[in-house]
């Protein structure tokens, strides 16, 4: 891959960047689920609380997979730079 000045991409930038918007991403939905709020029912009575939520499981799984795809690409620039 050629950039706009003909220069040669380090290897791993691509699968990094890729990594750190999926990270970015999954911190997103993390926070919302976090800052959710959703009704519940007292059980006997005609009451209702109010209960925090809490981040789905899809929200984590998208934030690690997030976190090993830039460690991937990471590892693929350092062992490029060990060879050079």
């Amino acid at each position: 891959m050629a950039n706009k000045l003909g220069e040669k991409q380090r290897p791993g930038t691509r699968l990094m960047a890729t990594g750190l918007v999926i990270v970015a991403i999954g911190v997103l939905l993390v926070i919302v689920g976090f800052s959710t709020t959703h009704v519940q029912i007292v059980p006997g009575t005609f009451r209702t609380t109010e209960v925090q939520g809490s981040p789905t499981p899809a929200a984590w799984i998208i934030l690690l997979i997030g976190v090993i795809l830039t460690g991937i690409g990471f590892g693929k620039r350092v062992l490029s730079a060990i060879e050079k």
